[in-house]
């Protein structure tokens, strides 16, 4: 969509970027949307529109990502087309089926979404 807002009337989650089951991260966005509404609403007290814009310019570039995400990877693991997403697919399945690759791969995904942050309503 274009924007998610016109005049006092918002979009939020599904109804204004609707991520995909590929990417896993409609509630997370959803709420995150939500909450940064509200952040950037009491940031301009009766300033309604210039609130809408500040938020928008803030959350789309990071549900844009999220999206490019869920099409590039997220599609590659769940639905995967060609040989080589399959046994990527595959070897990712056994390494987290075994206990100590399991452990090992929780650690280094813990550690990857610390630097994944995003924090949209800093100021």
């Amino acid at each position: 969509m274009p924007t998610w807002h016109t005049d006092r009337i918002v979009l939020l989650g599904d109804a204004a970027w609707c991520m995909t089951l590929y990417s896993g991260m409609g509630a997370s966005t959803g709420m995150a949307g939500a909450d940064l509404l509200g952040t950037v609403l009491q940031r301009n007290l009766g300033q309604i529109p210039r609130a809408l814009r500040e938020w928008e310019q803030r959350l789309r570039p990071f549900i844009t990502t999220e999206q490019q995400t869920a099409h590039s990877v997220g599609l590659q693991m769940f639905v995967p087309q060609i040989r080589r997403h399959i046994a990527l697919r595959t070897i990712n399945h056994k390494l987290v089926s075994n206990p100590l690759t399991a452990r090992v791969m929780k650690i280094v995904m813990t550690s990857a979404l610390k630097h994944k942050s995003t924090e949209i309503a800093a100021p």
